[in-house]
């Protein structure tokens, strides 16, 4: 709906309009003004007087002393400002609960470790008997702590970025998973307040994947060192056989270990572990709506980002088809999370070719790390 000059002078949402119009002075050069959802959005169609950052981060003081929050757009080769009704409440929730999460998946994963190494750490606490439980606790440590360390560094890399660029984020939010399976279904971070340009949606996105990615890397050495027992390579159960692989573990696999023909390695726990780690990462940079990847590819290529997704997104379809079924879940969960990236406030800004740059040996990495065929065989 167009509504600029034909309201009244003394009507509350012009004098608002004329308030912001003259907060641009000096910025940005206003040929078009218009009103969207009820006059709660003010649009100014123009021309940037400045570049893009620092145009932005003046029109944004400005506007906020008045209650409103700009995002910068391009349509059509003209420059838009949104103004949007209201300002952000970022409060970053309550730390008790991601304290009691945290304790709760510290229980459910060392459950999972401890029947990985052939304990039941549930019977053990029935049991009421102190021996038992210790045994099972230590014997499913390795594997929980491996764990929960390459998740909680993955979500603390997010939060910490997010914090040095000033955008409010929860701490993380472990996920238990009691019954079955790894123990956790993961872990994530809440961002509360809006990402300003794509500097910072790239910063953000890109930190916690890395980070992970540099714990889990030792702990495959180390989980790989610390697996000494080789068993025939038809047998099921917790053996490098049971597991998919990627060029990178395949790469540090045959530096570390000389196989026999015919055998596998039994894997230790810290290896499912980090190997658990490389896999999630892989998931975590494809190029697809709320996914780090889907951060970074919006970062780099902005609204084209769209059209990447929904080819990854028909991608994982044919990988499901092709290679492992698995990847029909990925793909469910991505499509009911959404495959379009919403922009940051400021959509113009360019992230620079040193951030171009590390986006490249993100591509590289993701194709390093990424597992086409997750199971193999059933490790439990």
């Amino acid at each position: 709906m167009q509504n600029s000059y034909s309201i009244p002078q003394t009507d509350p949402l012009q004098q608002i309009i004329n308030t912001l119009r003259g907060e641009l002075l000096g910025l940005f050069q206003v040929r078009t003004v218009a009103t969207r959802a009820r006059g709660r959005v003010i649009s100014f169609g123009g021309r940037l007087l400045y570049e893009p950052e620092m145009s932005y981060d003046e029109i944004s003081r400005r506007f906020l002393a008045h209650g409103y929050t700009p995002m910068l757009r391009r349509e059509k080769g003209e420059d838009i400002i949104l103004a949007m009704e209201g300002v952000v409440d970022a409060t970053t929730g309550n730390p008790l609960v991601n304290l009691l999460l945290f304790l709760a998946t510290i229980m459910t994963t060392l459950y999972a470790g401890a029947a990985l190494a052939g304990q039941d750490l549930l019977a053990a606490v029935l049991s009421q008997s102190p021996p038992l439980i210790t045994r099972a606790a230590l014997a499913g440590a390795p594997f929980a702590l491996a764990l929960i360390g390459i998740l909680g560094v993955h979500e603390l890399g997010h939060y910490i970025a997010a914090r040095l660029h000033g955008v409010r984020a929860t701490l993380p939010y472990f996920i238990p998973m009691p019954i079955g399976g790894l123990g956790t279904l993961g872990a994530f971070i809440a961002i509360k307040s809006p990402m300003k340009d794509r500097k910072v949606l790239f910063d953000i996105g890109l930190a916690g994947p890395i980070a992970g990615f540099v714990v889990a890397l030792p702990l495959m050495i180390i989980g790989l060192l610390l697996s000494t027992n080789f068993v025939p390579d038809y047998l099921s159960g917790q053996t490098l056989n049971s597991l998919g692989s990627s060029i990178l573990a395949d790469f540090i696999i045959d530096i570390f270990t000389d196989i026999p023909p015919g055998q596998t390695l039994a894997m230790h726990p810290i290896f499912f572990a980090a190997w658990l780690g490389f896999y999630l990462t892989g998931i975590n940079l494809l190029p697809v709506g709320q996914l780090d990847g889907g951060h970074v590819t919006y970062a780099l290529f902005g609204r084209f980002a769209h059209f990447i997704a929904i080819a990854s997104f028909l991608a994982l379809l044919a990988a499901g088809y092709l290679l492992h079924p698995n990847w029909y879940i990925w793909a469910l969960f991505i499509f009911l999370g959404g495959l379009r990236h919403p922009p940051p406030l400021n959509d113009l800004s360019d992230i620079g070719w040193p951030r171009k740059m590390i986006g490249l040996m993100t591509v590289i990495l993701f194709i390093l790390i990424i597992i086409p065929v997750p199971f193999v065989r059933n490790i439990f």
